[in-house]
């Protein structure tokens, strides 16, 4: 990403599903002053959902409509300012009492999701952070992605990109994302684990000023197989990919008991942990942080982070919706535009 040192960056926001949480703790956390005002943020939503739910939290915040044919013209500086949003118009009729998945509210979300990506890959903003979608939601319309990181690599064209979960002391990268457990196996091979060990220890390099970060890959097996008690995929694939990594120059140890290297990782043995699939690492992760854990997409061509919670039905409309999360991956998204600036 080619930045000006003295350009002032811009962070585009997906608000996510209209029925869910999103614009609650995007609405939160952009009043809060905890994100501060050193880049410019825009909403990618819908500016009479942010009203409303402005008006049912009684913040007095004004929201302002931005327009792409005149350049942003009308941006307001920093989060104190105001709210930017970009209203994408495509919500009929929505109230705060629809607290589910609806087709319409799930193809909405998407098309945020959609317009932030095209944004972001024309240089329109320098990161993109992604409030919650619903999966269930976004099957009804007839999209068939399960979920962000997956669009984001469909519309990016990229052959391979990595979720990397941060919170508390501990970082997370998974070899697979979306999967139903019988499916897993089957994703795991040489390949996949060597190319998710390489973009984690890219980005861990260009964002989080480490050098040679120390990366723990787990087993998938319990006892990471017990010499071949338990499966054959340690020996066949992951201690193979260990061995490439090493020889490439990278710091990579394993394969680990998944039921001890996150409490080494917590203490400080390693940078990172390589998991295989999505309850391994998410688990650990929610344990730590859950209400300021911050999702990473690593290896696609622009900065994008997210929440790691999900859209919260059962809350919506109440005001309890707590926005620490969506707060950390807001200040994650800044920090690693600020790098990257650096970086390069």
């Amino acid at each position: 990403m080619d930045h000006n040192r003295n350009k002032r960056n811009r962070i585009g926001i997906t608000m996510g599903d209209p029925c869910g949480i999103g614009p609650e703790v995007i609405l939160k956390a952009l009043t809060s002053q905890r994100v501060g005002d050193e880049v410019d943020f825009i909403v990618i939503g819908s500016e009479r959902v942010l009203s409303r739910v402005a008006e049912n939290l009684g913040l007095k915040v004004k929201i302002y409509s931005l327009r792409l044919d005149r350049g942003f013209s009308n941006m307001v500086r920093g989060a104190t300012a105001g709210i930017n949003v970009l209203d994408l118009d495509n919500i009929s009729d929505w109230d705060l009492s629809s607290r589910k998945a609806l087709s319409e509210s799930g193809r909405a979300s998407v098309e945020y999701i959609q317009k932030g990506i095209n944004l972001a890959m024309d240089r329109g903003i320098d990161a993109l952070v992604t409030a919650p979608v619903n999966k269930e939601a976004i099957k009804l319309p007839g999209f068939e992605f399960t979920g962000h990181t997956e669009l984001l690599k469909e519309m990016t064209s990229t052959e391979k990109v990595v979720m990397m979960m941060v919170g508390g002391k501990l970082r997370v990268a998974f070899v697979t994302t979306h999967l139903a457990i019988k499916d897993i196996p089957s994703f795991i091979n040489q390949e996949s684990i060597f190319s998710t060990v390489k973009i984690t220890a890219m980005g861990l390099k260009r964002f989080f000023h480490l050098e040679r970060p120390r990366i723990a890959v787990c087993g998938l097996n319990p006892h990471c197989s017990d010499g071949g008690r338990f499966g054959s995929e340690e020996s066949e694939f992951i201690i193979p990919a260990i061995k490439q990594a090493q020889e490439t120059g990278i710091d990579c140890s394993g394969p680990l008991s998944a039921d001890m290297v996150f409490n080494r990782a917590i203490n400080g043995d390693f940078d990172v942990v390589v998991v295989h699939y999505h309850d391994q690492g998410a688990i650990p992760i929610k344990l730590c942080a859950f209400d300021s854990g911050v999702n990473i997409t690593l290896g696609i061509p622009f900065i994008r982070t997210s929440p790691t919670h999900g859209t919260a039905y059962d809350i919506v409309g109440k005001g309890v919706a707590n926005p620490g999360s969506m707060i950390e991956a807001i200040k994650t998204a800044t920090m690693m535009v600020k790098e990257s600036v650096i970086f390069n």
